[in-house]
């Protein structure tokens, strides 16, 4: 690609061949420089390659007002387009080029319009200087964290990404110097060797096209001011001052490149130049447009994501109108006195946006924030320091699994360095990491110790004591332990704040480290004290790995040893971790005890042939498997089910999935009769991925994408393995159909207290099993459905199914009291209940009702159907439509008739011999149903009538 020049500037261009000429070349003297587009420093930046240089020149055109061109010269249209392709080139410079501006290689410059500036060494000097005291907020903007500078590598090879970043940095606060420099220098490039510009046409017009490229980075009258008063208006042929002007205004607005210079400007897009992460901005803008009230103003229509991208986008909407204010006011100062030149000009003086008053735009716009920024004053060590107790509560076992959870990653990292680099580390047989709670006579202690990797001095410098800061999180650490961008490993730690909650544990850590490049007598000890300024490290001998120990109370050891679950965290069987009580006297050892570990999970990627897990496939996961098995945990000891789910990441135990867990399985977003049992989680998260909270106790948001993974596949194996138990036998008669359902509940059905509504979620019939749901209803279109109470369980008679009677369900009824009676009839008859499993009932049948049957003994229905019972406005609506000397047949008539009340006695017969307190038939009439009821409605989840009917071909009864 190459630049485009428009159709405007390219017809004056022409008229002088030799400026022609000389500005084709430039072009492609530069072309093979900036065709190959190599940011390096850049990797987060906008656009800066020809697109961008395409897009600059065309709205330089565009905003050029029709009445200027007959004053714009050849010079005019080559100054602007070098000094186009100059203004941002040094975001392409390479890191040979870098190195020949540090090492001066490249010589300074003799400009007419700029005075000598300091050697490059110098700058950077300086530079570096104070970068190694930029305060943590500057370090994140750059480096996205707050790790301190340190000097770059001699050796380009060993840049890394961080080292880029700083440079980038360094680029992008001069780097409209460097492009100055460029025209008399060329392109930096190695060893002193530059790619130079061609000869110019005339004295000095190199030059000031590299001023005018560097002019965009200065305020405009400080430009200006630079060129001689007597040249300001025309110098070498050129308009500096108009040149200057649409070169700035031209980089913040992008437009189309076709436009007739009379068309209204059509505007695509804005950007603030040379400026990181701009994306979300540009998604923010949802339209600009000439102002049809006003010709010369711009307005921006932006719904920002967020409050911190609509204070960004105030900031450069501002900074687009003072760059605008600034243009008119020097464009009149400089030429508006002079009738030949008063028509330069550009055709923007104002700007407007959806975001100019706060008010209006939360009126018209309702945005889900706030469009305000808050900010948060704080020195940050001393601040996370006070937050840790309130964040994690007085709980010492939490410094517990902050300190194994770096034990483990360390031990990781050992076990992966020594298969890459054919590294043997001694270590003992039965563990990898061993935490020992002591109880001395006057004090405790707790110590984590771990043959895992080790820490360097610094590690310990800039990592361990640095807090915030995760050594895991560096490009060094990456650089060992990721391949392709994934990580190797599976890291349990992620905050980097361990150090800070092992002081919930003791006011002083006592360390001794050995990293596994070190030799035996340089592994390193020292102490550090919560409150501590200064840390003293020395040389110790050790075994690799890391041994810390923390001086603690009587009270904590005596809570850790009554509550050895509290600090069950592990749940893998490699690397291998250890745990023991010891009590000690004197000193001498005297009892030892150690502890089992509770919970054992398959590893990442493990065989789960002949066991009860199962695996989910899940993007960005390196595994996730589920089963139903339960396991005892800290919270045992308050429920009679000792056995329960848990939510497991990368081996470290997170919560106990139905209590104290905010998980919301696809099934819990609805209200649904049958569920299955919330499942044990495990999850192998490579890169960070799983949206842990701070406290590493629950998920950030509870309905994350492996959750919905999960939840289908539990689902679907739970309907299969329900279809699978059932043979041709089952359904011989609907006895048999009643009773292998029934044997069924035995599945992993989610019933706790409410056993008795497993039957009730099924419907039976003739043409097989079915669910009582909205979605098997409206599907199978029923003409009755006859509801039938029992006391202990259902009583099965093939009398129940006659060929009026086609669809039954089971409903549990305590008949033998006046309570369970009324309730009986309000809960299934008039549909009034609240009790969340009755209610579905009314939810699935009321909506396509046209009338119901109730048959009740008389005795019943003189105590309960009475005003003080029944709401009168129920009463009403009842007819007794049969009766004899014990029962009575009453009707609920909604809308057509009823059909036929057939062989009553038999029903009768059978209620008393069965001894119920009676049954219920509800009658349908699709065909004076609203349609739009019966266009299925997905409430959003995934449920067990979904699994049904995927799993049963999207039929609604099951039968073999």
């Amino acid at each position: 690609m190459s630049i485009n020049i428009p159709n405007m500037m390219e017809r004056i261009l022409k008229k002088d061949s030799s400026i022609h000429s000389f500005t084709l070349a430039s072009v492609s003297d530069l072309k093979p420089w900036l065709d190959a587009n190599t940011t390096v420093f850049f990797p987060e930046y906008t656009d800066h390659s020809f697109i961008h240089l395409n897009e600059v020149l065309a709205t330089a055109e565009s905003i050029i007002t029709d009445e200027s061109w007959d004053n714009i010269t050849p010079e005019d249209v080559s100054a602007m387009i070098i000094s186009v392709l100059l203004h941002d080139c040094a975001m392409h410079i390479t890191e040979d080029g870098f190195y020949s501006l540090i090492r001066d290689t490249y010589p300074p410059i003799k400009s007419q319009y700029v005075s000598e500036e300091p050697k490059w060494s110098v700058t950077w000097s300086d530079y570096i200087a104070e970068a190694k005291r930029f305060n943590s907020d500057k370090l994140k903007s750059i480096f996205n964290d707050t790790k301190p500078v340190s000097d770059i590598p001699a050796n380009k090879i060993e840049l890394t990404t961080r080292d880029k970043l700083l440079i980038g940095e360094f680029v992008r606060r001069h780097h409209a110097r460097i492009a100055h420099e460029i025209v008399f220098n060329g392109v930096p490039g190695t060893d002193g060797k530059t790619l130079k510009l061609s000869d110019e046409p005339k004295r000095h017009f190199l030059d000031l096209c590299g001023f005018i490229a560097k002019s965009h980075n200065m305020s405009l009258r400080q430009a200006v001011d630079k060129i001689p008063y007597p040249k300001r208006r025309i110098h070498l042929n050129t308009h500096v001052p108009f040149l200057m002007s649409v070169l700035r205004i031209s980089d913040y607005i992008q437009v189309q490149a076709t436009r007739a210079p009379s068309q209204l400007l059509n505007v695509k897009s804005l950007i603030s130049p040379i400026s990181k992460g701009e994306w979300k901005k540009h998604d923010a803008i949802l339209e600009i447009s000439h102002a049809d009230e006003d010709p010369e103003a711009l307005f921006i229509d932006a719904e920002p994501q967020n409050a911190l991208i609509f204070e960004d986008l105030r900031w450069l909407f501002s900074d687009i109108q003072r760059e605008l204010d600034e243009v008119w006011a020097v464009l009149g100062e400089v030429y508006g006195r002079y009738d030949e030149m008063s028509n330069l000009g550009i055709n923007i003086r104002r700007l407007r946006s959806s975001l100019d008053d706060i008010n209006t735009y939360i009126e018209d716009k309702k945005p889900d924030f706030i469009p305000k920024v808050l900010k948060f004053r704080t020195a940050d060590s001393e601040m996370m320091e006070l937050l840790i107790a309130p964040l994690y509560g007085d709980k010492p076992e939490i410094g517990i699994r902050e300190l194994v959870q770096n034990a483990v990653d360390a031990c990781l990292e050992v076990d992966d360095i020594s298969s890459k680099q054919g590294i043997t580390v001694d270590k003992p047989d039965d563990y990898d990491v061993c935490v020992s709670v002591i109880e001395h006579e006057n004090y405790g202690e707790v110590i984590v110790e771990d043959y895992g990797v080790g820490m360097t001095l610094d590690i310990i410098e800039n990592y361990f004591l640095n807090i915030g800061a995760s050594f895991r999180n560096s490009d060094r650490w990456k650089k060992t332990h990721e391949t392709d961008g994934r990580s190797d490993i599976h890291r349990t730690g992620r905050f980097g704040i361990g150090l800070l909650a092992a002081y919930l544990l003791g006011d002083e850590l006592e360390v001794e480290t050995r990293h596994i490049s070190c030799p035996e007598h340089e592994g390193l000890k020292f102490r550090c004290s919560r409150g501590s300024k200064s840390v003293t490290i020395s040389h110790t001998n050790c075994h690799i790995g890391t041994r810390i120990s923390i001086k603690t109370s009587k009270n904590i050891v005596y809570y850790l040893s009554k509550n050895p679950k509290s600090w069950d965290w592990y749940c893998l069987s490699v690397p291998k971790v250890k745990r023991k009580l010891i009590k000690v006297n004197g000193s001498i050892e005297k009892h030892t005890k150690f502890l089992d570990q509770n919970i054992v999970v398959p590893q990442s990627r493990s065989n789960l042939e002949g066991t009860n897990w199962f695996r989910v496939e899940t993007e960005g996961l390196d595994d996730v498997v589920w089963s139903y098995e339960g396991f005892e945990t800290k919270d045992s000891e308050y429920h009679s089910n000792k056995y329960f789910s848990v939510l497991i990441c990368n081996g470290i135990f997170i919560n106990s999935v139905k209590y104290n867990s905010n998980i919301q399985f696809l099934w819990n977003r609805g209200h649904q009769i049958l569920t299955p049992e919330d499942p044990t989680v495990v999850v192998y998260d490579q890169d960070g991925r799983v949206p842990l909270d701070i406290q590493r106790t629950s998920l950030t948001y509870s309905n994350a994408s492996f959750i919905s993974k999960v939840s289908k596949d539990v689902t679907n194996k739970l309907i299969e393995v329900f279809f699978e138990s059932f043979t041709k036998t089952d359904f011989i008669s609907v006895e048999n159909t009643i009773k292998k359902t029934l044997n069924l509940r035995r599945l992993n059905w989610e019933i706790g207290r409410h056993k008795d509504s497993y039957i009730s979620a099924f419907m039976f019939s003739r043409q097989g099993i079915s669910l009582v749901d909205k979605q098997t209803i409206v599907k199978s279109k029923p003409t009755s459905i006859q509801i039938i109470p029992f006391h202990d369980s259902p009583t099965v008679e093939k009398k129940l199914l006659s060929s009026f009677y086609t669809d039954f369900s089971f409903v549990k009824v305590p008949g033998n009291t006046k309570s369970g009676r009324l309730d009986w009839v309000r809960n299934y008859f008039e549909f009034s209940s609240t009790n969340h499993y009755r209610a579905l009932y009314g939810n699935f049948l009321l909506e396509f009702l046209s009338g119901s049957r109730l048959f009740i003994r008389i005795d019943d229905y003189e105590e309960i159907c009475k005003p003080t019972f029944l709401p009168k406005r129920f009463q009403n609506k009842l007819n007794i439509i049969w009766e004899d000397k014990e029962w009575y047949i009453l009707e609920n008539k909604i809308s057509n008739e009823l059909p036929e009340l057939l062989k009553p006695e038999e029903v009768i017969k059978f209620l008393e011999q069965e001894k119920l307190v009676g049954t219920v038939v509800h009658y349908f009439d699709w065909n004076n149903v609203d349609p739009d009821i019966l266009i299925e409605k997905k409430e959003v989840g995934y449920f067990i009538v979904d699994a049904w009917l995927e799993l049963n071909h999207g039929n609604v009864y099951f039968k073999l």
